[in-house]
C-alpha cells in the first residue's frame, strides 16, 4: 500500500511540474473583418470572422460576373485562434475550395475538403489602429505554396491591411 501511495505521489508530482502553455484569445479581434484583393480580371474579398471561443472561419468571395468568371465562394477555412509571444496563432485549420474557381458554388457545403496535405498552424504579426477598425495581418510562413507542399516558391510575408465589418 505504501508503495502505491508513493508511486501515486511522485506521479502526481511529475504532472504538476510539466508546463502547459496557456492559451490566450486576444478579444480585441473578436468580430468580422475584410480585404480585398485585386487581379488582372478578378476581385476577390476575404473574410475573416474571429469569435470570442477562440474559433475563426474565414471566406474568399468573388462578388464581380465577367464573360468567364461567375461569382461565388471559392475558399472557405475553419480552425482555432490564440495569441502567443504576440503573434496570432491560427490551428486545427479545416479548408474547403472550389473545384471549378471559373464557376465557384454559391454555398459553402459545395465545397470540396481538403484532406490531400497537412495543414500547419499559421503565424502572423498583427496590429491594430484607429481605434481597432483596421487590422494589419502579416503571415510569416509559405502562404503561397503550389501543389504539392513541397514545392513552394515563398514570397517574403506580405502585410495585409483588414477593415472591421460594422453590423
Amino acid at each position: 500500500m505504501k508503495k502505491a501511495l508513493l508511486y501515486s505521489l511522485l506521479f502526481l508530482i511529475f504532472f504538476s511540474c510539466v508546463e502547459s502553455e496557456e492559451v490566450i484569445i486576444p478579444k480585441e479581434l473578436a468580430g468580422k473583418w475584410v480585404t480585398e484583393l485585386n487581379l488582372e480580371e478578378d476581385t476577390w474579398e476575404i473574410f475573416l470572422e474571429f469569435k470570442t471561443n477562440g474559433s475563426y472561419e474565414g471566406f474568399t468571395v468573388r462578388n464581380i460576373q465577367n464573360d468567364s468568371l461567375q461569382p461565388g465562394i471559392l475558399a472557405f477555412s475553419k480552425g482555432r485562434f490564440s495569441k502567443r509571444e504576440g503573434n496570432l496563432i491560427l490551428s486545427s485549420i479545416r479548408t474547403f475550395y472550389a473545384e471549378d474557381k471559373s464557376n465557384p458554388p454559391s454555398e459553402i457545403g459545395l465545397l470540396k475538403e481538403q484532406v490531400e496535405w497537412l495543414i500547419p498552424d499559421e503565424v502572423a504579426e498583427f496590429s491594430l489602429h484607429e481605434n481597432d477598425q483596421i487590422l494589419i495581418l502579416t503571415f510569416l510562413g509559405c502562404n503561397d505554396v503550389q501543389i504539392p507542399r513541397n514545392s513552394a516558391n515563398c514570397a517574403p510575408p506580405t502585410p495585409v491591411t483588414y477593415t472591421r465589418v460594422v453590423e
